[in-house]
């Protein structure tokens, strides 16, 4: 009777032991989003806080389990020893060791763990309540071990034992990434999260229409221009300049010329471009775009002047231009659906000279710095430190760089030729 006893106690004492592991691994594979989720599910069950608190300590956790986890191993292990002992003589000792060894290594660690991996936040609910309360049994055993761990710490010149993980937007990007090779989320949606991540990091000057690409006209421009130049671009809001387009004096608003040309066409009275622009918005080219957003957005306004550090025209750039940082390139009616780039083979690319630098290197997968310049034009004028010629070739780390067109001292297509890695197979051999 005696001995069914012991043995009931030693199983006991491996359930435990299990129930140990098991609680270590659970409540440890959970994450902050995890976590989330579940409190806003059951935002006042008792499980849940219980959950939260040992997490908001890890560290008493981890010792109140490993204590646990330790005492009831090692008592296990003595507890069989001695009935093997008792039943066997001193021979049982290396036998009792034998079979402890696999079943703890087996039942109480492999098993259980296993199993609270995969379902990590059912098995937390169930064990944090006992966990919690053993922490608190072991409060004055935890005290003495966490100033052990503080010594050791400063010891190996850690500042600080409590360093609280937060989610970080590497962990998002990693937890979306997944979603999209799990099929969850589409490329599409892939993209656009992570266009929301890099907007706020984004400038006006990464964004708007140069100031060599504006399509603006001159506030003594005659009516019938005007329309011409409407009818011709399809832009419905275009800068009026006075003597230089650095002297913006107001945007004109296609619609505004409709009751403008019916009056006009029937008076013939004399048209005057000021009296019908509106006031210009100026936006410094280095303002961040999601505040230009919030701009945009509070005072209802389309279309911005961007200006640069000495007060000039910059560029120009419309509501769409920063909604398309999001959702992707939006084409209208009026639009041209414009090629940026044309891959040849695998390593070969020509595109316009407007491309960014962050695209050529995404295509191509090479390294450009992004040293005061945006487009790959701007990188090959800053290279050079003059204007290229048609068809020049520039050589850059493991790239050949090939100036296509250029046009009234502007690049406007370049090809390049990323070189690939030899092979032995293709590497030329000595002339025998």
């Amino acid at each position: 009777m005696i001995l069914i006893f012991e043995v009931i106690v030693l199983l006991s004492f491996i359930i435990l032991s299990a129930f140990f592991s098991a609680s270590e691994t659970a409540l440890f594979s959970l994450n902050k989003l995890q976590l989330k989720k579940i409190q806003k599910e059951e935002e006042n069950n008792w499980r849940i806080k219980s959950i939260i608190k040992l997490l908001d300590d890890p560290q008493r956790t981890l010792i109140s389990i490993l204590i646990g986890n330790m005492f009831v191993n090692i008592t296990a292990s003595s507890l069989a020893t001695y009935l093997a002992i008792k039943l066997i003589g001193n021979i049982g000792i290396g036998i009792a060791s034998g079979i402890m060894i696999f079943t703890i290594l087996v039942f109480g660690e492999i098993v259980p763990k296993s199993l609270a991996v995969v379902n990590a936040e059912n098995i937390s609910k169930r064990v944090a309540k006992p966990i919690e309360i053993i922490s608190i049994g072991l409060f004055p055993l935890i005290k003495v071990f966490k100033a052990l761990i503080i010594v050791l710490y400063y010891f190996f010149g850690k500042k600080s034992t409590r360093e609280k993980k937060e989610i970080t937007e590497e962990d998002l990007i990693t937890l979306i990434d997944a979603g999209k090779d799990e099929g969850v989320i589409e490329e599409e949606e892939n993209e656009m999260i992570r266009n929301i991540f890099e907007f706020g990091d984004t400038m006006v000057k990464e964004v708007m229409i140069p100031r060599v690409d504006m399509a603006c006209i001159s506030s003594d421009t005659k009516l019938g221009s005007i329309l011409k130049m409407i009818n011709k671009m399809g832009h419905s809001r275009i800068p009026v300049y006075e003597d230089t387009i650095d002297n913006i004096v107001g945007i004109l608003y296609a619609k505004d010329l409709l009751g403008v040309y019916q009056k006009w066409y029937t008076s013939r009275e004399k048209f005057d471009l000021k009296e019908i622009i509106r006031e210009a918005y100026f936006v410094p080219e280095n303002k961040k775009i999601d505040e230009l957003l919030d701009i945009f957005q509070k005072d209802r306004i389309q279309i911005a002047i961007a200006i640069d550090e000495y007060g000039g025209t910059a560029g120009l750039i419309t509501m769409e231009d920063v909604v398309e940082e999001v959702v992707g390139e939006i084409i209208d009616e009026y639009d041209r659906e414009i090629k940026l780039f044309e891959m040849i083979e695998d390593n070969t690319v020509i595109t316009d000279a407007m491309i960014s630098i962050e695209k050529i290197n995404e295509i191509l997968n090479i390294e450009i710095p992004e040293n005061g310049f945006e487009t790959l034009g701007g990188f090959i004028y800053d290279l050079l430190g003059r204007i290229p010629k048609k068809d020049e070739k520039i050589k850059y780390q493991n790239c050949q760089i090939i100036v296509e067109q250029v046009v009234k001292n502007r690049i406007r297509r370049v090809k390049i030729i990323k070189e690939l890695p030899q092979t032995k197979n293709n590497t030329p051999g000595k002339n025998a």
